[in-house]
């Protein structure tokens, strides 16, 4: 048995701990013990399996962001503590605490627990969508192409970075990176399709696809409606919320939508009609089969299972990652999007378009057709397989700390 820690650093929602927690029973279930360090303990806590595990917080930044608008990876990571060595130090530091006893890391965005797993000389695997994951290349690729981007932006924000890491490796006696792709190298899974990748210009890579992602449980009937049925997934922030349920009651448009924390007041107008409202996570794969559209705001996973299904999607992303997505899936032509700040978007139009043109639901389920056959299960046990490969030379479990160790003691990558 070993002991293994997952971790989630950078982002939001509970889409990090869905990634993981499948893996996590897996390898539990495999006789491993397992337990998370989350950016936010909270997520997932309603999903199925959770309760299992411990869970702490993660090391978290708390800086002010560098740049409002991030041109590139390096650039996002300097908003997070990356751009300097000592603030940098203290993150590893932090994680190095957390992971003392650890024999394996997985990652769903957490690339300074990646460099404290290099420290201690415990092998380590980001399993997550391509956006966190940069080519090898320097400077990472831009990530808003429709502006001008400076190269020498891009390489003076890598160049800080890496320095960094770099500093922060050398204090513990390990190799240097070139790139911070090099960061993840030989220690990654990309879960996504080459559709998805927000990277196209990556090249040739191992693509996973999704595999069984953690879910809810309720499975509710679907309401009275003669419009298309619409399974939805959607913040209670989103602020055209109140505009697309209203053109979906328009449309007499059977829907389910899943939004934790919705207004009260909103959930009863709707109440009894075409729109049923739930804050309890549904069974995606259980509803999406009778669903005719899906919406949502873009996220990576959510996408995904959408078109697996052949269901045309409306993405109405709120940040930059989630309109990388929706610009993939709207070039592959198997949905449409909501750019953020769009003032009075025409859902009616947009619903109505993806209902009665057929090119959508063709693309979409052209999609399903290359991948629907893939076998997820078997996706799940690849991973499996890479983390027990890698936990055979794992190093074994340290003795609890004495008051004379320290975390700056020297190991080898």
């Amino acid at each position: 048995m070993a002991r293994i820690d997952f971790a989630w650093e950078l982002g939001g929602h509970t889409g990090h701990v869905t990634t993981l927690l499948p893996i996590a029973r897996a390898l539990k279930a495999r006789g491993h013990e397992a337990r998370f360090f989350l950016k936010d303990p909270r997520a997932g806590s309603d999903l199925a399996g959770m309760a299992e595990f411990a869970r702490e917080g993660a090391p978290n930044w708390v800086g002010n962001a560098v740049f409002e608008s991030p041109l590139n990876f390096g650039e996002i990571l300097h908003n997070f503590g990356y751009h300097d060595a000592r603030s940098l130090r203290q993150l590893v530091d932090a994680w190095r605490e957390r992971l003392w006893l650890s024999q394996f890391l997985v990652a769903n965005v957490a690339p300074s627990a990646h460099i404290a797993a290099r420290t201690l000389g415990i092998p380590s695997l980001e399993i997550s969508q391509s956006f966190h994951i940069p080519p090898r290349t320097f400077p990472a690729p831009p990530l808003r192409d429709w502006e001008p981007v400076p190269r020498q932006r891009l390489e003076e924000a890598d160049r800080r970075v890496v320095s960094a890491i770099n500093e922060v490796l050398a204090a513990f006696g390990v190799k240097p990176v070139a790139t911070i792709g090099d960061l993840f190298a030989g220690r990654a899974c990309l879960l996504t399709y080459p559709e998805l990748d927000i990277y196209p210009m990556r090249g040739p890579a191992d693509y996973y696809g999704i595999p069984f992602s953690g879910e809810g449980t309720l499975v509710p009937p679907w309401p009275k409606g003669a419009g298309p049925r619409v399974f939805a997934y959607l913040y209670s922030y989103y602020e055209a919320l109140p505009a697309l349920l209203e053109a979906l009651a328009a449309l007499d448009a059977p829907t389910l939508l899943l939004c934790r924390g919705i207004d009260r007041a909103l959930r009863e107008k709707y109440r009894g009609g075409p729109v049923h409202l739930s804050d309890e996570p549904m069974s995606v794969s259980r509803l999406l089969p009778d669903a005719d559209l899906v919406i949502s705001h873009g996220s990576h996973q959510m996408t995904a299972q959408a078109l697996l299904a052949g269901k045309p999607v409306l993405a109405l992303p709120t940040q930059l990652e989630q309109f990388l997505i929706t610009r993939r899936v709207v070039r592959f032509g198997a949905g449409l999007g909501v750019a953020p700040g769009t003032q009075q978007p025409d859902f009616r139009a947009a619903l109505s378009e993806l209902r009665t043109n057929p090119a959508y639901r063709g693309r979409a389920q052209e999609f399903a057709g290359r991948y629907g056959a893939h076998d997820r299960g078997r996706a799940m046990a690849s991973m499996l397989e890479h983390c027990e490969a890698a936990l055979r030379g794992a190093p074994p479990y340290r003795p609890a700390r004495s008051s004379g160790q320290t975390s700056a003691e020297k190991t080898e990558s």
